[in-house]
């Protein structure tokens, strides 16, 4: 070894300097809510509609899935058409009824959902 390595501030003895470490936590103080604002929340939280949440909301609705596959070069980008059967967080499974194929289309993969009749949002 030729010894040209840039020092780090590492030494290879024992350390000088040890952190005090505390059971405490740094902060303890935190704020705490009314109910005005506890009530705004929740208010805000049922307006909100995750993807999963209107799929469920639209079975047996054809619509077209817009799905990347950034790790495949043969899938890269792929459309799959079909009735909705089920949705969660997780996963789609859609029936195409012209060639009577069913798949399991994984969220994360989802671009976004074309539908070619109306959505139910509640």
């Amino acid at each position: 070894m030729n010894g040209n390595y840039q020092n780090l501030g590492f030494n290879s003895g024992n350390p000088t300097y040890i952190p005090s470490q505390s059971t405490q936590p740094p902060f303890t103080n935190f704020p705490t809510q009314n109910t005005n604002q506890n009530s705004n929340l929740n208010i805000q939280n049922d307006q909100f509609q995750y993807a999963y949440n209107i799929l469920n909301n639209n079975p047996n609705q054809i619509a077209s899935f817009y799905m990347s596959y950034p790790d495949s070069v043969e899938w890269r980008d792929r459309i799959f058409t079909g009735r909705i059967i089920h949705s969660t967080r997780e996963y789609t499974l859609l029936k195409n009824e012209e060639t009577n194929e069913w798949y399991v289309l994984p969220s994360i993969y989802l671009n976004y959902v074309i539908f070619n009749e109306e959505v139910n949002m509640s």
